[in-house]
Order: C-alpha cells, then sequence, then structure tokens
C-alpha cells in the first residue's frame, strides 16, 4: 500500500509546482479598429440619407444612372437653351449648371448658393415647370428666393420648349430620383429636406409626384407648392395625370394615399380656383394635409410669380416643416 500512495504523492507535488510555476498567457490581442474616415477642417460627414452603392440611381426602363459620372455643363441635349437665350444666358450668368441626364432624354438646370456643401442646413427646391416652359425659366423665378434663403434649386425640364411633347409624372419622379441623388453625391445635400414647386402644368403633376416619393419610400419631400393648376373634377378634362387622378379617385391607391404629405395650394384665376378647391378636398380626404390655401381673385394665371408674398409664405412653411 505505502509502494502505491508514495508515487501518488510525487506526482501531486510536481503538479503543484508546475501550475504555480508556468506563467500566465497574455490575453488575445483584438483586431484594431478601422480608422473612421479622416476629414479636413470645416468638412462634414456625408448627410445619412447620401446615396450609397456606387450612387446608382434607375432610369427609366429599367438601367441605372451612376450619378458619380454626371457632369455638368452650360448646354443641354435637347437644345433648349437655343430656343430660350434671355432666361439661359441669365441662369448661367448667375452660376447655374446644366446636368445632361443623356439615358432619359432630358435635363436639370441647378444652382447652389457659395459654401453650401458645408451649412448646416441643405434644402432643395425642385421646380417642374408648365406647359412650354423650361428649367432656367424656372430656375430664374425661384433664384432671388434661394439666394436670400440659402438654398438649392433643381429645375427638371420635363417636355419639349413647345409643349408638344411632356413626360409623365412617373417620368418626373424618375428624373427628380437622378437628380437629388446627384445632388447629395456632389453637394451634400439632405435628400429629405427637399420641396417640389409645380406650376400649371408642374402643378397637375405633382401630385402623383408626391404619391410617388411616398409609396416608394424615398421621403424627399417635406412640401409640395402648387399654384395654378390642380386636381380637376373630372380627370378626363386634366391634361396630364389623368389616370393618376382617376385610379385616386377610384380609390386604387386606398384611402391613406396622401398620408403625411404636406402641401401648399395656390390659384390666381376663377378656373383654377375651382380646381384648386376641390384639390383640398381631394387631398385632405386622402389623409394629406393643405398647409395653406390661397384663392387670390383676378391675379392670373402666374399670380404666384407676381406677388412675391406667397412664395414667401411657402417658404415659411417649407423651412418649418424641413428644420
Amino acid at each position: 500500500m505505502k509502494r502505491i500512495v508514495y508515487p501518488l504523492a510525487i506526482l501531486v507535488l510536481v503538479a503543484l509546482a508546475c501550475s504555480f510555476g508556468a506563467p500566465t498567457p497574455p490575453p488575445r490581442e483584438q483586431a484594431p479598429a478601422a480608422p473612421a474616415e479622416a476629414t479636413q477642417p470645416g468638412e462634414q460627414q456625408p448627410a445619412s440619407s447620401a446615396p450609397s452603392s456606387a450612387e446608382r440611381a434607375p432610369a427609366e426602363g429599367g438601367e441605372e444612372i451612376d450619378v458619380s459620372q454626371l457632369v455638368e455643363t452650360d448646354t443641354d441635349l435637347m437644345g433648349i437653351y437655343k430656343t430660350v437665350p434671355k432666361p439661359y444666358a441669365d441662369a448661367i450668368e448667375a452660376g447655374g449648371r446644366v446636368v445632361n441626364l443623356e439615358p432619359m432624354e432630358t435635363f436639370f438646370v441647378l444652382w447652389v448658393p457659395e459654401g453650401y456643401e458645408s451649412m448646416a442646413t441643405r434644402r432643395v427646391m425642385v421646380i417642374a415647370h408648365g406647359h412650354g416652359g423650361n428649367g432656367y425659366r424656372e430656375l430664374d423665378n425661384e433664384l432671388e428666393f434661394a439666394q436670400k434663403y440659402g438654398y438649392a434649386i433643381v429645375a427638371i425640364q420635363w417636355g419639349n420648349s413647345d409643349g408638344t411633347k411632356m413626360y409623365s409624372g412617373k417620368q418626373f419622379y424618375d428624373f427628380m430620383n437622378v437628380a437629388l441623388q446627384y445632388m447629395a453625391y456632389k453637394y451634400n445635400a439632405q435628400m429629405d429636406k427637399c420641396a417640389l414647386r409645380g406650376w400649371s402644368l408642374g402643378s397637375e403633376i405633382s401630385f402623383e409626384v408626391t404619391y410617388l416619393d411616398r409609396v416608394n419610400g424615398s421621403n424627399y419631400l417635406a412640401l409640395t407648392i402648387s399654384h395654378d393648376g390642380g386636381l380637376r373634377p373630372d380627370p378626363e378634362t386634366m391634361s396630364v395625370g389623368k389616370d393618376f387622378a382617376r385610379d385616386l379617385y377610384a380609390g386604387v391607391y386606398g384611402d391613406d394615399a396622401f398620408a403625411g404629405t404636406h402641401f401648399y395650394l395656390y390659384a390666381g384665376n376663377d378656373e383654377q380656383i375651382a380646381h384648386m378647391e376641390n384639390t383640398e378636398q381631394v387631398l385632405t380626404s386622402f389623409g394629406g394635409v393643405v398647409e395653406r390655401l390661397v384663392l387670390d381673385e383676378d391675379a392670373g394665371h402666374d399670380g404666384f410669380y407676381i406677388h412675391p408674398q406667397y412664395h414667401e409664405e411657402a417658404l415659411e412653411i417649407f423651412f418649418r416643416l424641413a428644420p
């Protein structure tokens, strides 16, 4: 028995000596965290709403436009600059730039205030011109206010110079999507701080564009400023957007088609006053919020431009909704 116990005791003593004498292994080294991307003094990181995955935006027909490959120039692919020399010259002289969207066969005109990229709030006003209108003239119409309040302008061309060809509301939404992706990529624009202003036929498509912005989840538009157009009681009498209005009235898009959307409505002549009164009723019945309805009798079709107090009022609402 003693012969068995003695070797066991020796083994126990050896094991204890090893456990006390062996060095404790160091903790495993953690892999270093990837360093944050450096910024230059005064430079801000891109907004969280900036485009990702190679900055690609879908174009009409399913192809994609890489907005990082778009370039700014001073002439448009449609040749509209030749037909409106005065508005064109004024826009370019003020610092406006043209971005051609060749796969979409259109373009937009942009303007940004000096130092825009580093501003705390970087809003964008998107504009839809009227019948036979153009982005150069609409940029000119907005410029005084943009210079005063420090926001960017994107005036989208959605028809030819004589109005014989006008794109649809769905196509305009696609143009706007690419344009705003570009503004975020190039100028660090905040894509959730945008407004859409539509005049005349631009007003008629503004409701479909706003609906598409909501239903697609892009949520660019804090406010839609729609003047001298509107939704007519009989969609068949509308020049553009009649299919959308017909389906909207039929309940195709549901009772909450405009939930969470906000509008500023203006009309300056008798016919359009009736259309805008109808528009207010339609929008609110489908969940939209009409922040202001202005019925400006005898002001005319361009009354919104003639009376700048309404433009100022609409901007005040825009700034409140996109602080």
